[in-house]
């Protein structure tokens, strides 16, 4: 996998597919982001707390990283609302959240 491209995916014990997302990393003017499109959770098969589950794994990479993350999924975005600790890690954040 690209350096510029990481995917988590997270899957439930008969190996189906749960939830995953994809981050790609763009240079803005001022500065490399992590860009969040899309977050898949599975309809059918997931556990109550995917997204946290799922972001969990997100926020410490992009912890890890030293890079701010673009949320553009409807779900990222209502995550990051409810989470007010993470407003740090959050680029380009709307000037009315």
């Amino acid at each position: 996998m690209p350096d510029n491209k990481k995917v988590f995916t997270r899957k439930a014990s008969n190996d189906v597919l749960t939830s995953e997302t994809v981050l790609d990393l763009i240079d803005r003017k001022d500065e490399s982001v992590w860009v969040m499109n899309h977050i898949f959770i599975n309809p059918d098969q997931h556990d109550e707390h995917e997204i946290s589950l799922l972001m969990d794994e997100v926020m410490e990479f992009i912890k890890d990283s030293n890079k701010k993350i673009w949320p553009l999924d409807p779900i990222a975005i209502i995550y990051f609302e409810q989470h007010p600790e993470l407003t740090k890690y959050w680029y380009h954040k709307p000037a009315n959240k």
